[in-house]
């Protein structure tokens, strides 16, 4: 059943790229208003102009916003405008991979990293909205996951970590709003190509490709679809995990590539 979903506040960590940016762009078409983060301000203030030169009834606000940083998050917090902090819909997006490292020799400052940004930020995004949250009795946080943190591989042991304890945090909040109107959903893509491989292998393109060669993976599009679809259900819906691979993926290692 398709629904309408209006004139929402939805706020969106690591908005400047691949599956935020695509959220941003879904739930501003549709009449929402949306809080770009990221740690490319000058990016997101394209962003925020593109969205703007299309849709003017539907407000954008861009920040500059480090999830690793709690003094980053806090300043964030108190430059967002009056009308626009109270926050309905939570999307906990930003995280990265670093490097394909077996345990014995991975970076200590990848580690640092990447723990601080999928595990510490997501933590401390959430921690500091919940309350009002909680306050007014409604709101939806969505925890963007990935399939890596229930079937881990061999060279990702940081990065499907660090989803793991995504996936137990989502369902520890779930738990502990049960008795209020605020719903919580995990988001678990598979493969989706973005930036994300870039980062990964620090600007390598060729080897940022390589993951989805001979398979036709999800877009961000995809992601932001079912994040919106979950957004719009009624009050008393509440889809608490979602699970989104390719056709041709069954796992993070099962692959059929032509």
């Amino acid at each position: 059943m398709i629904r309408q979903l209006t004139n929402k506040i939805v706020l969106i960590t690591g908005a400047s790229s691949g599956i935020g940016e695509s959220v941003a762009r879904i739930f501003h078409q549709n009449g929402n208003h949306v809080i770009i983060l990221g740690r490319r301000l000058e990016k997101l203030m394209e962003i925020k102009s593109d969205l703007e030169s299309k849709n003017t009834s539907s407000k954008v606000v861009a920040l500059e916003c480090d999830v690793s940083s709690q003094s980053s998050i806090e300043k964030m917090v108190s430059s967002l405008p009056e009308d626009m902090k109270n926050i309905d819909i939570l999307v906990n997006n930003a995280g990265l991979a670093l490097g394909v490292d077996q345990v014995s020799n991975f970076s200590i400052d990848d580690m640092n990293k990447v723990i601080d940004t999928n595990v510490k930020g997501l933590f401390s995004v959430t921690r500091t909205l919940l309350p009002g949250m909680i306050s007014r009795n409604e709101g939806h946080i969505f925890n963007v996951s990935s399939i890596a943190g229930s079937m881990p591989y061999p060279n990702g042991s940081i990065y499907c970590a660090s989803k793991a304890a995504v996936n137990a945090f989502n369902e520890v909040l779930r738990m502990e709003v049960v008795s209020t109107k605020i719903r919580v959903t995990n988001v678990s893509p598979g493969l989706v190509e973005t930036n994300f491989s870039v980062v990964r292998f620090n600007g390598d393109n060729d080897k940022a490709k390589k993951p989805y060669v001979g398979i036709d993976p999800l877009v961000a599009d995809d992601i932001a679809d079912n994040i919106f679809y979950c957004a719009s259900r009624p009050q008393h819906v509440q889809i608490t995990n979602i699970e989104i691979m390719a056709n041709n993926q069954a796992s993070t290692t099962v692959i059929s590539r032509n």
